[in-house]
């Protein structure tokens, strides 16, 4: 299987969010969920100004890959700040926040070694 996938081809993807993380909204766009594929889960990402991924962890490794933006990573409570262009590997277990600190949309693909999105627990 090979796919080719990117925003317009899920635009009738409803944006998904949650209270939990004000001010953030997600797409897939490889996920056994959606489409059948295996071994990895990517999604796209944007953080409106002022959003907050508030700290939290998860068992698999994740890949930032950002896009647009400016934002300051937490890292366990060591903060860094990221933009367009940079990538952001976090191993398993490993605590990570992200809030966005620009006047425009932070935005970046998300990348876990899942077969689907679902399979992964957030701890806060």
């Amino acid at each position: 299987m090979i796919l080719v996938k990117n925003l317009k081809s899920v635009s009738d993807q409803q944006w998904s969010t949650t209270e939990k993380y004000p001010g953030v909204r997600w797409k897939f766009l490889i996920d056994a969920d959606f489409m059948g594929s295996s071994g990895l889960s990517v999604g796209f990402a944007e953080i409106a100004p002022g959003g907050d991924l508030t700290l939290h962890h998860h068992s698999p490794a994740e890949i930032y890959v950002v896009t647009n933006g400016t934002g300051i990573l937490n890292k366990s409570g060591e903060l860094e700040e990221i933009k367009k262009d940079d990538v952001v590997y976090i191993s398993g277990n490993a605590r990570h926040g992200l809030k966005n600190i620009g006047k425009e949309s932070l935005e970046f693909y998300w990348i876990f070694p899942t077969d689907r999105f679902s399979e992964v627990e957030y701890f806060n």
